[in-house]
Protein backbone atom coordinates (compact mmCIF):
# COMPACT_ATOMS: atom_id res chain seq x y z
CA UNK A 1 0.00 0.00 0.00
CA UNK A 2 2.80 2.38 0.50
CA UNK A 3 3.75 1.44 -2.75
CA UNK A 4 0.37 2.68 -4.14
CA UNK A 5 0.36 6.20 -2.23
CA UNK A 6 3.82 6.77 -2.08
CA UNK A 7 3.36 9.73 -4.01
CA UNK A 8 0.56 11.36 -1.17
CA UNK A 9 2.36 9.97 1.51
CA UNK A 10 2.22 12.63 4.46
CA UNK A 11 0.93 15.15 2.25
CA UNK A 12 -2.51 13.64 2.71
CA UNK A 13 -2.55 10.44 3.70
CA UNK A 14 -0.81 8.04 6.26
CA UNK A 15 -0.51 4.59 5.72
CA UNK A 16 0.70 2.14 8.97
CA UNK A 17 0.14 -1.78 7.79
CA UNK A 18 -2.97 -2.36 6.52
CA UNK A 19 -4.33 1.22 8.05
CA UNK A 20 -4.81 4.20 5.80
CA UNK A 21 -5.94 7.53 7.14
CA UNK A 22 -6.88 10.84 4.58
CA UNK A 23 -6.39 13.81 6.50
CA UNK A 24 -9.60 16.09 6.36
CA UNK A 25 -8.88 19.48 4.53
CA UNK A 26 -10.80 22.80 5.39
CA UNK A 27 -12.04 22.64 2.24
CA UNK A 28 -14.34 20.02 1.58
CA UNK A 29 -13.97 19.69 -2.26
CA UNK A 30 -10.16 19.24 -1.80
CA UNK A 31 -11.35 16.43 0.77
CA UNK A 32 -13.26 14.80 -1.77
CA UNK A 33 -10.48 14.98 -4.39
CA UNK A 34 -7.91 13.31 -2.24
CA UNK A 35 -10.24 10.71 -1.29
CA UNK A 36 -10.55 9.78 -5.37
CA UNK A 37 -7.12 10.28 -5.44
CA UNK A 38 -6.52 7.78 -3.19
CA UNK A 39 -9.08 4.88 -4.26
CA UNK A 40 -8.04 5.11 -7.98
CA UNK A 41 -4.94 3.79 -6.34
CA UNK A 42 -6.77 1.56 -4.84
CA UNK A 43 -8.62 0.02 -7.27
CA UNK A 44 -6.32 -3.22 -7.04
CA UNK A 45 -6.75 -3.99 -3.18
CA UNK A 46 -10.00 -4.96 -1.76
CA UNK A 47 -9.26 -4.00 2.02
CA UNK A 48 -12.34 -3.07 4.30
CA UNK A 49 -12.69 0.60 4.15
CA UNK A 50 -14.49 3.67 5.74
CA UNK A 51 -15.41 7.11 4.79
CA UNK A 52 -16.93 10.21 5.27
CA UNK A 53 -16.89 9.07 9.20
CA UNK A 54 -16.98 11.35 11.95
CA UNK A 55 -15.15 9.71 14.12
CA UNK A 56 -12.74 6.57 13.60
CA UNK A 57 -10.06 4.17 15.21
CA UNK A 58 -6.69 4.53 13.94
CA UNK A 59 -3.65 2.88 15.54
CA UNK A 60 -5.62 2.20 18.68
CA UNK A 61 -6.82 6.33 19.04
CA UNK A 62 -10.28 7.38 18.18
CA UNK A 63 -9.85 10.30 16.16
CA UNK A 64 -12.52 12.91 15.74
CA UNK A 65 -12.50 16.28 14.16
CA UNK A 66 -11.86 17.80 17.87
CA UNK A 67 -9.53 15.31 19.70
CA UNK A 68 -7.79 12.26 19.20
CA UNK A 69 -8.16 9.98 22.36
CA UNK A 70 -6.82 6.88 23.36
CA UNK A 71 -8.88 3.72 22.88
CA UNK A 72 -10.34 3.75 26.46
CA UNK A 73 -10.88 -0.48 25.68
CA UNK A 74 -6.58 -0.40 25.69
CA UNK A 75 -6.40 1.20 29.00
CA UNK A 76 -9.12 -0.49 31.08
CA UNK A 77 -6.18 -3.16 32.06
CA UNK A 78 -3.99 -0.55 33.65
Amino acid sequence: INIALYKYLNIFVIVYLDNILVYLSRILKEYVEHIKKVLTKLKKYKKKSKFYTIRTKFLEFIISRETIKIDSKKIEAI
